[in-house]
């Protein structure tokens, strides 16, 4: 009990508090009360037309797994458990009144649903803009068939009733695709439908009363909401009726007071933000640039200089973690899948379309590489050749806020993980190292897999065990509390960077006793990791998850064709290469080769990685 005590301080008497009123709250019927579900007339969107005859669709779930569905879709089945789902086609489905009821009577977890994240994905509206973007290009038949899915979503899905009302920051996320269509479709966003405008009142009217129990998440969940009635409310106030362009005003007024407070407390002074996570900091960006623009295209009053400087240290922060040639970025912390605005249908994992997108928004910055655009910059007519090149990124750094430390090489770069929690951590992952050459990414780490899935998998994922780093007798480095939650944060007992920029070292002592010393030094060869550790019980396990490689154990060396590792230590060690589970997109795993280096005594191993 004192821990979860402790827990509890560390994430927010306030936050605590507020969770509590929104649970009481709910479990006493006053969200039915509030916002009763009701039936919007079923009114044009964007087009008179709708499509005539069903199609077939192929829909990228979470940008990466391509399903195809019948048209409209079934809004309401997890197209991995459906009894009828066959060959990747989802069927009409019969829909369980449970998730028609009032969305604030649905249960958080149902095992018969699976992964909620996977009903919530067409009704995010990702595929929306997608469709439209098509329209745009010339495909006329794509406008009644995206008229065709939003009239149907809209029938299906009555206002605050069932499972697509439930998550204030999906429908949060649908209200941004929704203004981004009315961008791309001519005429549309300065002669908004009445049916649209009432359909975003809908949102922002389902978004208003639960925004403080989104806030106390201290995440994307209340970046995202903040954006939308933001943007919703000074839509509505230009274009909206006598009664909605008051409501409107108040919704805007409020969007951007939220807006300020949580890029001031979720973006630390480093440029990192609160959920340890590069695919949640893309989010964040995202959203946000596009909040941006839509207050420069309104031509509304900016924001302040200090929610405009932690913009761009954020901006920098995704830069700097990216590898210039692949686009990618270590597989840090959770990952649900989000990639806001991906009208192109880019891989998932190639991050500089986002950081174009944030650099020319926040710091009128480009990349080098010109072909690395996105579609918003050329929707709103951002002419990126025009500015100036990004700032170089620096040789080392120690991001003391956020708790990262990164080392570059002209070909690459290293990044490690280090003891600092000032935000709850995900993933129990301190002193994991990542390594990128030549666009590879060689040493890495074993992503998030799924929120829903068995306890091993959930447990694995999130543990230490799926990390680049030291084990202590095949315990978590925090003990955990629950799904999503540990307790007893690490703390650094000392972060160092050499003052020739060679090195960077970091230790903690965790709740066992067991204490691990980590030194990531840039050498001539390549890199090399000095382990220290003691005060374990029984044994420790050093791993190194590898890319896939043809890999030979040759006495204390692993020899591969891009990179070899070297291991001396003053203690009997043993080395085993086997395979373990890695994911790199949501509800995808695959295996990898992992390199086990085991010891039963306190001392030190150092890990030399030779580049080829």
């Amino acid at each position: 009990m004192k821990l979860k005590i402790i827990t509890w301080y560390r994430l927010g008497l306030m936050n605590i508090a507020t969770v509590a009123v929104y649970r009481l709250l709910k479990k006493m019927g006053y969200y039915r009360y509030r916002l009763p579900i009701k039936h919007l007339a079923s009114s044009p969107i964007f087009s008179e037309n709708t499509a005539l005859k069903s199609v077939k669709c192929e829909i990228n779930y979470f940008s990466f797994h391509s399903i195809e569905v019948i048209s409209p879709p079934n809004w309401f089945i997890n197209p991995y458990k459906s009894a009828k789902n066959r060959g990747g086609v989802l069927y009409k489905d019969h829909v369980s009144p449970l998730l028609t009821q009032h969305w604030s009577s649905i249960p958080d977890f149902m095992p018969e649903l699976g992964d909620i994240k996977l009903v919530w994905e067409l009704s995010r509206f990702d595929w929306l803009p997608k469709m439209a973007w098509t329209y745009k290009q010339g495909d006329k038949n794509a406008l009644p068939l995206l008229e065709l899915w939003v009239r149907d979503w809209i029938n299906k899905n009555p206002v605050n009733s069932g499972l697509n009302w439930k998550c204030g920051q999906e429908a949060s996320l649908r209200c941004l695709n929704l203004l981004l269509s009315t961008l791309i479709i001519d005429n549309c966003f300065k002669k908004p439908s009445n049916g649209l405008l009432s359909l975003l009142e809908a949102h922002a009217a389902r978004i208003t009363p639960t925004l403080r129990y989104a806030m106390a998440q201290d995440n994307n969940h209340g970046s995202s909401e903040a954006a939308a009635l933001f943007v919703v409310g000074e839509y509505l106030a230009i274009y909206g009726d006598t009664q909605q362009k008051a409501l409107g005003q108040s919704w805007a007024k409020k969007g951007r007071y939220w807006l300020e407070n949580r890029v001031e407390h979720l973006v630390m002074e480093d440029g990192s933000f609160s959920q340890h996570s590069v695919t949640y900091h893309r989010l964040f960006l995202d959203s946000l640039s596009f909040v941006e623009l839509i207050r420069a295209h309104l031509d509304i009053a900016k924001f302040s200089n200090s929610y405009y400087l932690k913009m761009q240290k954020a901006t920098l922060w995704l830069y700097h973690m990216v590898d210039d040639k692949s686009g990618g970025a270590p597989n840090l912390g959770a990952n649900d899948g989000a990639y806001l605005f991906n009208l192109e249908n880019r891989e998932y994992r190639d991050f500089r379309p986002s950081i174009q997108l944030s650099l020319a928004v926040f710091l009128e910055a480009r990349l080098i590489n010109k072909e690395n655009t996105h579609p918003l910059l050329t929707l709103f007519n951002i002419n990126t050749h025009k500015l100036a090149l990004a700032p170089n990124k620096p040789i080392a750094q120690l991001l003391q806020n956020g708790g990262y430390g990164l080392l570059r090489k002209p070909q690459g770069f290293a990044m490690m993980r280090l003891p600092v929690f000032k935000f709850r951590p995900s993933h129990a992952d301190a002193h994991h190292v990542d390594i990128w050459h030549k666009g590879i990414n060689i040493i890495r780490d074993g992503g998030t897999y799924s929120y829903n899935t068995d306890d091993a998998f959930l447990q694995y994922f999130s543990g230490t065990a799926s990390h680049s780093t030291i084990q202590f007798d095949g315990k978590d480095q925090m003990p955990r509390l629950g799904r999503f939650l540990f307790g007893d944060w690490l703390k650094p007992k000392e972060l160092y960077l050499a003052n020739d920029n060679q090195c960077i070292r970091s230790s903690y002592k965790d709740s066992q006793g067991a204490f691990h010393q980590r030194s990531l030094i840039n050498c001539d060869k390549g890199w090399k990791v000095i382990d220290k550790f003691d005060g374990f019980k029984s044994y420790a396990v050093l791993r190194w998850r590898l890319a896939p490689d043809d890999w030979r154990l040759e006495q204390n060396t692993v020899v591969g064709t891009q990179f070899d590792l070297e291991f001396k230590s003053n203690l009997k060690i043993s080395l085993k290469l086997l395979e373990a589970d890695e994911s790199l997109y949501y509800m995808h795993k695959q295996s990898i080769p992992v390199l086990e280096v085991l010891c039963e005594e306190a001392g030190s191993i150092e890990t030399l990685i030779s580049l080829h």
